[in-house]
C-alpha cells in the first residue's frame, strides 16, 4: 500500500474518531437539555459567532495550503506561515473584541422572544460572548491545520479539532447542574486553549514560529485579498444555518430550534466524513496539478473525488433514509430526549437528505475553485444562495411550519451546487462526460438494488421488530454486500483501486 493509500485511510479513521466524538457531545447536550427551552436559546445563540469561527477555521485551511505551496516553492514557506500567523491573530482579535461588545445587542435585535424564558436572554448573551471569545484562539488555531494539511499531516489537524469536542463533551458532563448549558461554550472555549497548547509543544516553541521576524504587512493583505472569499464562502453554509434557525425561532414552539439542530446535526455526519475526508485529500492532488499547470491531471483529480464521494455517500444516504427514526432514537434518546422528540427530529432529518447530499458534491467542487484561485467565484454564488435561503425559507415555513425549514435546505442546496458545478465546468474546459455518467449510473443501480434488498429482507423477515441497534447492524450487513457485490459486477473503478496491491501516485 503506497503512502497515500495509508495516509487517505487513517484520515478516514481520524475523521470517522471526530465526527463520533462530535456526535457524542450533541448527544449529551440532548440528554440533559433536550429540546427545552435552553437547548433553542443555547443553539440559536451560537450560530453567528460560530459562523465566524467556520469563516476562520475552515476558509483557512482551504486558502492557506495553496498559498503555502507558492511560498515554499521559494523557500519561503516558514517565513509565510510566520506572516500569517501574526496578521490571523491581530485580525481575529479585532473580531473577537467587536463581537464580544455586540453580543447583548445582536441577541435583543434577532431573538426579542428569548425574554420570555427566565434567564433566556442571559444565556443567550454569554453564549455568545464566550464563543467569540475563542475567536483569537480558533485563528491561530486555524492557520496550523492549513499547515499540518499542505504538509499531509492530515491526521494530526483532525487530532487536534478532536480534542476541541473531547473538552467541551467533559465540562458539560461536569459543570452541567452547576451551571446548566453555559457549560458547552465554556467547554469550547477550555478546548480551543488545549488545542493551540498542543500544536505549541509539537512545534515546540522556538519552532512555533519566528518570534523575531518582522510581520510583513503586504504578504498578510494579499493572503487576506485570496482568503476573504474563500472563508465568506465556507461561512455561506453557516449564515444560512442562521437564517434557517431565524425562521425557526420565529415559529414560537418550544423545541424547534433544537429538534432541527440535532436533525441537521446527525445527517450532516456522512457529509463531515466522506466530503471533507474526500475533499482533503483532493486537494493536494489537484494543488500540485495546478503548480505543474497539468490541467488533465487537475480535471482527473476532480472527477476521482466525485467519483468516490459517491460511491460511499449515495448508499449511506439512503440507508439513513430508510432508518431514521431508529438512529435519531439510538443517538438521541436517553435522559430528557423523549420518543415525542425522536419522532419529531426525525421527520427534519429526511428532508435534510437534500441538502448532505448536493452540499457535499460542492464540497469537492470548492477545491477546484479555491486551487485556480478564484474563491470569489464561489463568493458571488454564495451571496446568490443566501437570498434564495431567506426567500424559500419565508415561503416554506409560512406552509409547512418547521418541516419548511429544513425542506428549504434541500433545495437552495440543490441550486448551489448546480450552479457551482457548472461553473467550475466551464473554467477548466469540461470533464469526462463519459467517465462521470458511467460511474454515476454504476452507483444509482447498486444502490438501487440495495435499497430493494433492505426494504425485502425488513418486509418479509422479523428483523424490523429487533432493538433500534440490532435492527440497523441486521439490515446494513446485507445491504452493504449486495451495494459491492454489485460495483464489483460492473468492474466499478473504486473497488478496483482498493482491491489492487499497489496503486500510482495519484490515486485517492
Amino acid at each position: 500500500m503506497n503512502k497515500l493509500k495509508f495516509a487517505s485511510i487513517f484520515l478516514l479513521l481520524s475523521t470517522i474518531v471526530l465526527k463520533f466524538s462530535s456526535m457524542i457531545r450533541d448527544l449529551v447536550i440532548a440528554a440533559y437539555f433536550a429540546d427545552s427551552f435552553e437547548a433553542d436559546v443555547y443553539f440559536a445563540a451560537m450560530t453567528i459567532p460560530n459562523a465566524i469561527i467556520l469563516f476562520l477555521l475552515t476558509g483557512m485551511k482551504d486558502a492557506f495550503l495553496p498559498s503555502y505551496y507558492k511560498f515554499e516553492a521559494i523557500g519561503r514557506g516558514d517565513s509565510h506561515l510566520t506572516n500569517i500567523i501574526k496578521g490571523t491573530f491581530w485580525i481575529a482579535l479585532g473580531i473577537a473584541v467587536i463581537g464580544m461588545l455586540l453580543s447583548s445587542p445582536i441577541i435583543h435585535t434577532f431573538y426579542p422572544s428569548f425574554s420570555e424564558f427566565e434567564g433566556g436572554m442571559e444565556i443567550a448573551i454569554w453564549t455568545s460572548i464566550i464563543y467569540f471569545s475563542s475567536v483569537v484562539l480558533v485563528g491561530v488555531n486555524a492557520v496550523y491545520e492549513g499547515y499540518f494539511d499542505a504538509k499531509k499531516k492530515f491526521s494530526f489537524s483532525v487530532f487536534s479539532q478532536t480534542s476541541v469536542v473531547l473538552v467541551t463533551i467533559v465540562f458539560t458532563l461536569l459543570f452541567h447542574d452547576l451551571i446548566g448549558i453555559i457549560a458547552v461554550p465554556i467547554g469550547y472555549l477550555a478546548g480551543t486553549i488545549l488545542s493551540l497548547l498542543i500544536k505549541f509543544v509539537y512545534r515546540t516553541p522556538k519552532k512555533f514560529l519566528s518570534w523575531k521576524q518582522k510581520m510583513d504587512k503586504k504578504e498578510v493583505f494579499d493572503f487576506y485579498g485570496i482568503f476573504l472569499p474563500v472563508g465568506l464562502t465556507i461561512a455561506v453554509g453557516q449564515i444560512n444555518l442562521t437564517v434557517n434557525t431565524f425562521f425557526a425561532a420565529r415559529i414560537g414552539v418550544e423545541g424547534t430550534v433544537s429538534n432541527l439542530n440535532y436533525a441537521f446535526r446527525l445527517v450532516n455526519i456522512p457529509q463531515a466524513i466522506f466530503a471533507v475526508t474526500i475533499a482533503t485529500i483532493v486537494f493536494p492532488i489537484i494543488a500540485s496539478a495546478r503548480s505543474e499547470n497539468n490541467m488533465l491531471k487537475f480535471r482527473r483529480g476532480i472527477e476521482k473525488g466525485i467519483l468516490y464521494l459517491l460511491v460511499f455517500l449515495t448508499p449511506a444516504l439512503t440507508g439513513m433514509v430508510f432508518l431514521m427514526e431508529e438512529l435519531v432514537s439510538i443517538v438521541y434518546e436517553r435522559g430528557a430526549f423523549t420518543a415525542a422528540s425522536t419522532q419529531v427530529t426525525a421527520s427534519y432529518a429526511v428532508l435534510y437528505i437534500g441538502s448532505t447530499f448536493f452540499y457535499s458534491i460542492q464540497a469537492i467542487i470548492a477545491k477546484g475553485f479555491y486551487t485556480l484561485e478564484k474563491g470569489h467565484y464561489m463568493m458571488r454564488i454564495g451571496i446568490i444562495s443566501i437570498f434564495l435561503n431567506i426567500i424559500s425559507n419565508w415561503i416554506f415555513s409560512n406552509y409547512f411550519g418547521a418541516q419548511g425549514i429544513a425542506l428549504s435546505t434541500s433545495i437552495v442546496a440543490v441550486l448551489y451546487s448546480t450552479i457551482t458545478f457548472v461553473t467550475l465546468w466551464k473554467l477548466i474546459g469540461g470533464m469526462s462526460k463519459l467517465y462521470l455518467l458511467k460511474n454515476t449510473l454504476q452507483v444509482v443501480i447498486a444502490t438501487t438494488t440495495m435499497f430493494v434488498t433492505i426494504n425485502m429482507v425488513d418486509k418479509f423477515t422479523e428483523i424490523a421488530d429487533l432493538p433500534p441497534l440490532l435492527h440497523i447492524l441486521t439490515i446494513a450487513l446485507p445491504g452493504a454486500v449486495v451495494y459491492f457485490l454489485v460495483l464489483m459486477l460492473f468492474k466499478n473503478e473504486f473497488v478496483k483501486t482498493i482491491l489492487s496491491k499497489g496503486g500510482n501516485s495519484s490515486s485517492i
